[in-house]
């Protein structure tokens, strides 16, 4: 069984696999709510395993995220135990898990923002200093989920979501995160499948080793490296070649980067052991951009607000 290749820590309770059904992509005018008080609204997303939905709690009145799960890779308990781990205002919080009519459902934060790939894929390029801001707050999740015991495996522009009115960004999705060190535990990994999406993964994970904070920072630096330049640092088309490149391949040279190309150098070292730290990485973040303003400090201890990006 696939639980059995899990660590106590995130291993689920016996049972807490339901019968294994298709994902079943229910009406958003669902007169049932899951769990007796999320009430569908409307779909936001869909991938290769899960559909995710916005929905309303009727018990708090307020709009949450609910991620469905596909039954048959039997992953959501897993993603649940390991997101839910990570507090932190820049990684969306996870509300509750529960079964409702065969599936398993996530509850997370709702945020009506934009991702910022599709940001990208609006406007191109970001200037630096936008993207330094990004950066710090990426970085700020990344520490957080490393101290969770946390890899999460899949940081690229199209799991961070943007604010249009604050500028603050949150990583979403845990959906092929692992543990730090140790056996694997997704799925995948346990088969000994390669899970990602090639131009973000880090080479070490392409190679089949245990996912550790460094590959999460190799993803950091592919990620404002697309950020800054517009493009992919490894641009191929197909997944094939772009492992390739990822594996023995330097990077396109960046050339909208200006005082960030060290650190993307850096960050996008093969080998993990030579990449710099979250200190390392946070000191050349400030080291680039010493004299950009001091950023604006929520009420809410921990949040740190930028400049809107509908600005820029």
């Amino acid at each position: 069984m696939m639980a059995d290749c899990l660590p106590p820590s995130v291993r689920p309770p016996s049972g807490a696999f339901p019968r294994r059904t298709a994902l079943r992509t229910a009406r958003p005018d669902h007169v049932v709510p899951l769990a007796g008080r999320y009430q569908l609204i409307e779909p936001l997303g869909r991938g290769a395993t899960a559909m995710v939905w916005r929905a309303h709690d009727d018990v708090l009145d307020r709009d949450v995220a609910v991620k469905q799960f596909d039954e048959r890779h039997g992953h959501g308990p897993v993603e649940a135990r390991l997101a839910a781990r990570v507090r932190h205002p820049h990684v969306a919080a996870v509300h509750d898990f529960v079964q409702h009519e065969g599936s398993s459902w996530l509850v997370m934060d709702y945020r009506g923002s934009t991702t910022l790939a599709a940001l990208l894929r609006d406007r191109g390029g970001l200037p630096p200093s936008v993207v330094v801001a990004l950066g710090q707050q990426l970085l700020a999740a990344l520490r957080a989920v490393h101290a969770a015991g946390v890899v999460h495996c899949d940081v690229k522009p199209a799991n961070l979501l943007l604010d249009d009115d604050d500028g603050r960004l949150a990583l979403i999705d845990f959906g092929i995160a692992d543990t730090v060190g140790g056996e694997p535990v997704h799925p995948a990994r346990c088969k000994g499948d390669l899970v990602g999406s090639p131009a973000y993964m880090a080479p070490e994970l392409v190679r089949g080793d245990a996912p550790r904070p460094a590959a999460d920072l190799w993803s950091l630096g592919a990620t404002l490296y697309a950020a800054v330049e517009g493009r992919l640092p490894f641009d191929h088309r197909d997944a094939v070649p772009t492992l390739a490149a990822v594996l023995h391949d330097p990077p396109a040279s960046a050339v909208q980067a200006g005082r960030l190309q060290p650190l993307l150098a850096r960050l996008l070292v093969k080998d993990p052991l030579r990449r710099p730290d979250h200190d390392d990485v946070e000191a050349m973040f400030a080291d680039a951009y010493p004299t950009r303003p001091a950023p604006r400090q929520a009420e809410r201890r921990g949040v740190t607000f930028y400049p809107p990006l509908r600005s820029v």
